[in-house]
């Protein structure tokens, strides 16, 4: 891994062996009171209410730190808006929508299309980002993580275009206009490969209603009626079922009754 890495094996033995500074201890104890003040609430408090609990118990920290300190740790209140939602950025570009619910697509990586949805979990939130190919309704790329961010976003296309190896002229992708969709990092991403981007009007989500169908089920089927699990177990039951059942068993209606890997092999 040293190697790999091109980190000296010195150097990572005396990593391993250093000792915490005051600051970093400092914000693994208030972080610890964080979150266990945030399970005394079953999850309810957001970062203010949270930050004000500590500043009455005698820490001495500012909002942003506490918040800094939960996003970091993957925490989200339940009573937070839904995933993706974030105030308007001025410079953002947002995108016309040229898929215009044209669902039908008649060959494989013509259109994909993404979205972001949320998963409690017992340590906070795991957050995943899907590409469905709309030819087969295929999941060809899928990411999850702590952080819901534009790294999510391209580490799920980076999946489906490794998988798929497309044609990147002849490709549309679409999306909402989420802040991880409109980010720099993710449409220079697309534009090197040359992919045409498609975005869904603000605050419709019938533009994007099969890949929203598609967390739907997700959640209906098998993750829902699961107890809340850690991260790691919710990611592997992700996994499950987008790689061992819907793409390769699960029958959808508008494929004629077979799976996406059916009906892409016939």
């Amino acid at each position: 891994m040293c190697e790999v890495l091109q980190v000296s094996t010195a150097g990572f033995y005396k990593w391993c062996r250093r000792v915490p500074g005051k600051r970093e201890e400092a914000n693994q104890t208030l972080l610890a009171f964080l979150l266990l003040t945030a399970e005394q609430e079953e999850g309810i408090p957001g970062y203010r209410k949270l930050w004000k609990a500590a500043v009455d118990e005698g820490f001495i920290c500012s909002q942003n730190r506490v918040q800094r300190l939960l996003q970091a740790s993957g925490y989200r209140s339940r009573a937070s808006m839904k995933p993706g939602y974030q105030k308007p950025q001025p410079g953002m570009p947002v995108l016309p929508n040229l898929l215009n619910r044209e669902f039908k697509v008649g060959k494989p990586n013509h259109v994909w299309t993404s979205d972001i949805t949320q998963i409690r979990c017992a340590e906070g939130w795991l957050y995943i980002a899907v590409v469905l190919d709309l030819y087969s309704r295929n999941v060809v790329g899928w990411a999850a993580s702590c952080l819901n961010s534009a790294e999510l976003v391209k580490n799920a296309l980076q999946g489906a275009w490794k998988k798929r190896q497309p044609t990147g002229s002849s490709l549309l992708f679409h999306s909402d206009q989420g802040c991880q969709y409109r980010s720099e990092k993710v449409i220079a991403w697309l534009h090197k490969r040359q992919v045409t981007i498609s975005m869904s009007r603000k605050g419709n989500c019938w533009d994007n209603a099969c890949t929203e169908s598609f967390f739907a089920q997700m959640k209906k089927e098998w993750l829902s009626p699961l107890t809340i699990q850690s991260r790691e177990e919710t990611h592997l039951q992700a996994k499950w079922y987008i790689e061992e059942y819907y793409n390769t068993v699960r029958r959808h209606g508008t494929l004629n009754g077979v799976s996406p890997m059916a009906f892409e092999q016939q």
